[in-house]
């Protein structure tokens, strides 16, 4: 069964600029934690996405529907 996300914005408290730049920066730094973790699965799922787009590509009949003389 495939999730469906429904995006809704957020009501963020108001922080100071310093406050703001600490948080991105541990955000990044959790975002690079997680890529590093699950690295290998997510260049598995790109991979088979790539070899689904080929295949879908891929013409499985001949452009002319007939054989030749």
């Amino acid at each position: 069964m495939k999730r469906v996300f429904i995006f809704m914005p957020m009501m963020l408290p108001r922080i100071s600029d310093r406050a703001a730049v600490q948080l991105l920066e541990i955000l990044e730094q959790f975002l690079a934690s997680v890529r590093h973790h699950y690295e290998p699965q997510i260049h598995r799922w790109h991979r088979r996405q790539r070899q689904a787009d080929l295949r879908m590509q891929t013409p499985s009949t001949p452009l002319f529907g007939d054989e030749p003389f």
